[in-house]
Parts: structure tokens; sequence; C-alpha cells
């Protein structure tokens, strides 16, 4: 039997355009050098290159070459894929999830002897560049492509829909009562949009919301989370390592950022690792994110698995009573780690968009799983730099922190103790100021006041309906008998003699206390606005402009939640007796510190003496704790450097080996594994450069 045309072909490195008698054929060597090309630079399009080709060979180009060389690089890509299958066997590494057990050594590869359980640092986030446009919006012949994705690296769309309720569930099982008269700059400032339909309706606030999650969810008019009809795919929602490394993918489909695709993302997560790791999220709203997580079908498997935390860029834009609890500057156990791995991804990934957006859902999937591919492999080349750069910076930020630690403890006659309890403080401030503490003993008359005759102070019943009211008595018996029990109630409560009327002292002071209790809400909260803004001035002065740009605008949304707390305050200020000045929102934004701010001698308590509100005393603070995260640093890369370079050595001894067993069985595939060895070869020498010049360091505490 004669041998197929293209077999023949392949065998002198010729890959023809047509698939039983071609006629043309381009070199395998062209075929590669596209691929490696357009690894580097996505933005290369088929027809560039071969208009390019055609040059080099004076030739001019004529379209259909572009259509024949992506017919032939589709088939070459599938060849590489099945020589990729019988590597990873030969290998052992076939199993189901080892890509994803195995993505980044210095991550995963676990030694003995380690503390247990170990800590994943991992982020997450979405990225709208990938889009991809309908069939229905494009012109010429529709043909269904059947072919599907070659690795584990996406979820299903089927996979992330099984989320799409849970964030409505979520939310209606954390539900509150939320009164007229309950005043939070949280609530007031944000209205979470119902991410689950395509509507303008906004619905009303409850426990679930946040400032935060509005902040980053609807940065700007065209990135609100709504359907787009024009595009089947809005983009990408992916997970990376600490290291770059990308972990699992999955396709925003006609809609924005969801809640359900950090969900799916968060459940492969678990099916992988389980619970052999603690995993410490970054996600731009983390801190909502965990309340959403905590409250769907995987919160208890996430219990105690899952950390969710904003990274460390994005947490600057995050209000202070948020930062408190989230930003990896204030958590214990995650170094120096910035969980901003995503956008150094997606600003390389973007550069597939031209490419992609008008492809197929095939050739979509495969243009970013071969840069997903490229991206992987280029990060372990750089894992040692990596691991030199940050170990280096760690021992410049201890050096340097704990000299000007030990100035700022002997100025100020403080330990490391006393930052520790500064931070507690502050936290616990901030959080009073949402809450209204139990502080009279008349707390039980004024609720109670406010629930019976709230509807005569806001309607304001005239002493004409009182009279009306009481000539119904004749006619309402039942009526009269069961206000007289509650009124009776309320008596017993209260321990009172007679009944309060109308005119009575007791009465007109319930009354003016419940005025004064909704001015003092609306003072706490303008002080905690106004506090958060404050504190957050202070990092206009760090050094990056993106960052102090990222504050800026932060601020001024910020200053919207600020007008409208001041309203209230105004509102009530007014109807005290006798009524206090109002303020102008100018007076309120022209303050740049807290001995500016007069209106905190009226509130609940005076913090301008308190030494966590002190600049240097904050300065002191934020040096110790970017020192205790330097030091958490240096443990985490001597783990990494030791893990990194057995890896390194246990995979030279795997493809040893299945070079010798390969030679007795395949010759072909043999040559294949010794090609691949000595390319590993050269780029594991390149991270073992980076891993001695670590090990050279001053203060280098490790093993190599």
């Amino acid at each position: 039997m004669s041998e197929l045309p293209n077999v023949t072909l392949l065998r002198g490195g010729y890959l023809g355009v047509s698939p039983v008698a071609p006629t043309q054929a381009i070199s395998l060597k062209v075929l590669e050098c596209y691929r490696q090309l357009h690894a580097v630079c996505p933005r290369l399009s088929v027809q560039a290159f071969c208009q390019g080709v055609c040059a080099l060979h004076l030739r001019t180009f004529i379209p259909k070459m572009a259509e024949q060389f992506s017919g032939c690089f589709d088939v070459y890509l599938d060849l590489l894929h099945q020589v990729e299958v019988r590597v990873s066997a030969s290998l052992g590494r076939d199993q189901p999830e080892w890509r994803m057990r195995h993505a980044c050594p210095p991550c995963l590869y676990v030694l003995e002897g380690e503390p247990s359980p170990p800590t994943l640092l991992a982020t997450m986030d979405g990225n709208s560049s990938l889009k991809l446009v309908d069939d229905s919006f494009r012109s010429g012949e529709r043909y269904t492509d059947r072919r599907t994705l070659r690795t584990d690296l996406y979820i299903s769309n089927e996979e992330v829909d099984r989320f799409k309720d849970e964030v409505r569930d979520a939310q209606q099982a954390g539900d509150g009562d939320v009164s007229d008269d309950d005043i939070d700059g949280d609530l007031e400032e944000a209205q979470w949009i119902n991410e689950d339909t395509v509507t303008d309706q906004v619905d009303e606030p409850s426990e679930a919301t946040s400032l935060c999650a509005e902040r980053w969810r609807n940065a700007g008019p065209e990135a609100r989370k709504k359907m787009f009809t024009l595009f089947k795919a809005t983009g990408i929602f992916a997970s990376l390592c600490r290291h770059g490394q990308v972990l699992v993918l999955c396709d925003m489909i006609r809609s924005g950022e969801l809640m359900k695709y950090p969900l799916a993302i968060v459940k492969k997560l678990l099916d992988v690792y389980g619970s052999d790791y603690k995993i410490v999220l970054g996600y731009d709203i983390g801190c909502e994110f965990a309340k959403i997580l905590d409250r769907s079908s995987l919160g208890p498997r996430a219990k105690g698995v899952i950390m969710p935390i904003v990274p460390a860029f994005h947490g600057h834009s995050h209000n202070r009573a948020c930062q408190l609890d989230w930003h990896p500057m204030y958590r214990d156990g995650v170094g120096k780690e910035d969980f901003e791995g995503c956008e150094r991804f997606f600003s390389s990934s973007n550069s597939l968009a031209s490419g992609t957006r008008l492809a197929s859902d095939f050739h979509r999937h495969q243009a970013i799983e071969g840069h997903v591919k490229y991206w992987n492999g280029l990060k372990h080349a750089e894992s040692g730099r990596f691991i030199f750069n940050n170990y280096r910076q760690a021992l410049q930020i201890i050096e340097d922190g704990e000299r000007a630690l030990a100035v700022y403890m002997h100025e100020l006659k403080i330990g490391a103790e006393d930052f520790e309890r500064y931070l507690r403080e502050e936290r616990a401030y901030l959080l009073g100021l949402k809450s209204e503490p139990a502080e009279r003993k008349d707390t039980v008359a004024v609720d109670m006041y406010k629930k019976l005759d709230e509807l005569i102070i806001r309607e304001g019943i005239t002493e004409k309906e009182i009279r009306r009211i009481r000539h119904e008595y004749t006619a309402a018996p039942a009526r009269v008998a069961q206000a007289q029990e509650e009124a009776n109630r309320l008596a017993d409560a209260l321990d009172l003699e007679s009944p309060w009327l109308p005119n009575s002292a007791e009465y007109k002071e319930a009354s003016l206390e419940l005025d004064r209790r909704k001015y003092r809400l609306a003072l706490d909260n303008l002080e905690r606005l106004v506090v958060q803004r404050l504190f957050e001035l202070n990092k206009l002065g760090l050094n990056g402009y993106k960052l102090r740009d990222k504050i800026g605008k932060a601020l001024k949304t910020r200053a919207e939640a600020i007008r409208k707390a001041l309203a209230k305050y105004n509102k009530y200020a007014s109807e005290l007796k006798p009524p206090k000045p109002e303020l102008s929102l100018g007076d309120v934004m022209e303050l740049v510190s807290l001995g500016e701010f007069d209106l905190l001698r009226e509130t609940r308590q005076d913090i301008r003496e308190k030494p966590w509100a002190q600049r240097t005393h904050r300065d002191a603070m934020n040096t110790y704790y970017n020192v205790k995260r330097a030091r958490e640093e240096i443990s985490r890369l001597n783990l990494e450097i030791a893990r990194l370079f057995s890896y390194m050595v246990d995979e030279h001894m795997d493809y040893h080996a299945a070079v010798c067993t390969a030679r007795a069985m395949n010759s072909t595939l043999a040559s294949e594994l010794v090609a691949r060895q000595q390319y590993l070869a050269v780029v594991n020498e390149r991270v073992v450069g980076w891993l001695f010049k670590t090990s050279q360091l001053s203060g280098f505490s490790g093993q190599l």
C-alpha cells in the first residue's frame, strides 16, 4: 500500500495545504517560526506573517495564502499536541489534574518537613479585552467548528453556570431589615445592582452591600456588569499563583464580571487542592466576595481553606476600615506579595484581542491556550530572578525598617505590642461608628417611642386628628383595649406611674432624645467617612503616579458619600433645640488633618489625641508592619528556593528515566525527550544561576 502524500511530505519537513492531494506545502520550520513569533508578539496575525514571507521570497501576496497557512497551522498545532500527550505519558504526567498540581514548583512542590498545611498565595480577576463577537453580527457564510479544547486549562460554561443563582441566594440569606432612619455610609453610597439581570433596576440595599464592591464593579459606566448582546464572550476570568503561573481560566459569557466566575474558580481550586493547602486568594473585591463565598454552597468546603484578600494596589482605594481587615499589609503570613499577578498577565494577553475577536470559538481558545503555555514557560524561566529580586527587596526593607523602628520606639517610648494594639484600636473605632452604643438608661423608652409615635412626628398629626381618634373610642372599643394593653405593657417596662401624653414632660423629653439620637448617628457616620478620608490622604505621597491616581479617584468617590452624610447631618442638626451650626461641603473637604476637624470634639469620642491617630505613630506603625511582612517574605522564599531546586533535580531524573525506557521501545519518542531535556537544562541553568546569586546576598538565611 502506497504512503499518503502528507506522510511523505512530513518526513521531508513539510505539511501539505490540503489533506488528500496537496499541490502546495509549507515548511515545518516556517510554521514553528510563526508559532514562536506569535507567542512573543500576539498581535502578529497570520496574514501579516504571510505577507512578510512572500516579500522575502519576492512573491505577491494572495489572500488565499493566509487561509492555506491558517489551516496548516491548525494541523501543526494538533500534531504538537499529540506529541505532548505521548511525552506526558512517558513521564507519568498524564494523570487527571497533574498540570494544576504541578503548575508552579515554588508554590506547589512541597517537601517533607515543611509546616502543614502549606499556604498557596494566588489571585484571580476578570478581563474584558478578549471578547468574541457573536456570529449573528458577522457577515459572510457561517460554518460550525466542532473542535474542542485540548487541555484542562478552561472551566466549562456549564460548570460556571451552576453558580449563576448563588449571589441572589446569598444576598437573600444575609438580608436584614434596613429602616429609613438607619444611617450607614456604605449603604448610603452603594447600591447593589442585580448581577443576573440586564435591566437598570437597582435593588434595595442589603447586608451584602459594600462600598468596595460597588467601586470596583462600577469603575466606569462602560464597566457596569451587564450583558452585551454584541459579544458572545465578553472576556476571561483567570486565576494565577504568585509567581505568575496561570492555574485555570473560564470565559465570561454575555456578561461582565459576575460573582459566578470567581465562585467557579474557587470550586476548581478546592477540587484540585482540597484541604492540602490553605489558599490566600486575592481579588479586587475580596472583602465582598468573602461574604458571598461564606453564604454560597461552597461555604462549608471553603471555610478555613480559602481566605480572600484584597490586592495591595487595589486595596488603597478601599475605605480605611476595609483595609485594616483585607489589605496584605495587615494580613499575617502573606509576606510582601501584592496579589496583582492577574494585571501583569492581562497586560500581555490583551495583545491577543485584535486576532481573536472575530475568530471562531476554537481558534480563540487555541490562541489563548498557546499564549498561556508560552507565558507559563516564561514565568518558570524567570522564577529564579523573581526569588532573587524579592529576597533582596525584603532584606533591604528589614535593614532600613529596623533602623527606623529603633528611632521611633526610642522617641515615642513604644514597643512592638503597641503597634498591634494601635491596629486593634483603630479597627474597633471605625467598626464602632457603624453601630449605636447602649449608653443611656432610657434606650428602651426611646426605641418604644420611636416605634409607637414615629407616625405622629413624621406625618405631623394635629390635635384635631387626635380628637377624632379619641371620638372613635366609642365605636372601636377593641382597638382602644388593645392600645391600652400596649400602653400598660410600656408603663410596666418603663416603671411608669401613668402613661405619657403628647403634652407631658416625659413625652416631650423622649421626642427631643429621639432627635438627638438621629443627630448622633448622623454625626458618627460623617465622622467615620471623614476620618477615613483624612487617613487615606496621607497615602497620596506614596511613590507611583498610578497609585496616587487610583487613590485620588477613590477619594472623589468617597466625597459623594460625605456629601450625602453631610446633608443628613445638617438636617438633623437643624432640628435640635437649640439647633447646631450647619457645615458646608467645602468646610469638610478642605480638612487635611485630624487637628483641623473640630467636629470630632462633639462626637462619641475625641480621637485626635489617640496615639494611632498621630502622623508619627502611624508612620511608625506602617514601618513595623512593612518589616513584619518582609520577614515573612524571607521565610517563604527560603521554602520556595528549596522547592524549586528539588523540583529541577527530580525533573532531570524523570527525563533521564523516561529516555532510557523510550530508547528500547520508541527511538523517535526518545529523541523528542532528549531535545526537551536539553532545552530544560538551558532554562534551569539560568534559574540556578539566580538562586546562587540569592544565596550570596548578605543576610541570606536559607539553604541551597
